[in-house]
């Protein structure tokens, strides 16, 4: 979800709540419909969220996926309470051992992808969802792991929230973080465009190309 002029968030973080309760409900339904969704160490450490489906009639949990390198998330995170659904961790070698033991107890899984980088691999990661019949995978943000998912051409579909409201001045957070486009020809074009309104919000979806190389 963005605001009019582009901000998924203040410059303090604050993003509750961009999006209307029509807007909400309608993620929550694609939440029950997804196998996974997924979302970085900056989502967990500022919002702590649950990733949850919530829906008056009850719905299914996805399996929750968490790209965190070097284990900045507290073990004590709701998406580490998997008596509520099931977690999968991505980290990198570089975490201790001893930091995994806690997760590890709460039945969180644990895997330990390495990118040339020295970030977590991501098309590694998307290999082993799809090999264990992952569809669908939602990816929720932030910014960051965004940025690195769209310049490594792994988004398929992006569905994009707009509500009628203004952050005002150049800081705040967009959906990319990172370098863009340098010319304008260059930018990518949704194809297969759809349109829905939910209440004052206006939902744009579409299709990214290409689409993912695997």
């Amino acid at each position: 979800a963005v605001t009019l002029d582009g901000k998924t968030a203040t410059a303090a973080g604050d993003s509750r709540w961009i999006s209307g309760g029509a807007s909400r409900l309608h993620v929550h339904r694609l939440r029950d419909r997804i196998d996974a969704i997924l979302v970085g160490s900056g989502t967990v450490f500022h919002d702590d969220p649950q990733l949850t489906t919530r829906l008056p009639e009850g719905g299914r949990n996805p399996l929750r996926v968490i790209v965190d390198g070097r284990l900045r998330c507290s073990a004590n995170a709701q998406v580490f309470d998997t008596t509520q659904a099931p977690t999968l961790l991505a980290v990198t070698s570089v975490v201790p051992e001893e930091k995994l033991a806690r997760l590890h107890a709460r039945g969180v899984e644990v895997q330990v992808l390495d990118g040339p980088d020295g970030h977590v691999d991501l098309v590694a990661l998307l290999r082993l969802l799809g090999a264990r019949g992952v569809q669908s995978l939602l990816l929720e943000g932030g910014s960051g792991l965004n940025g690195i998912f769209l310049r490594q051409g792994l988004i398929d579909r992006m569905l994009v929230l707009v509500a009628p409201k203004l952050v005002g001045g150049a800081d705040g957070y967009g959906i990319f973080a990172g370098t863009g486009v340098a010319r304008l020809a260059e930018a990518l074009t949704l194809e297969d465009v759809r349109f829905t309104r939910f209440e004052n919000d206006l939902l744009i979806e579409g299709e990214v190309p290409p689409c993912s190389p695997d």
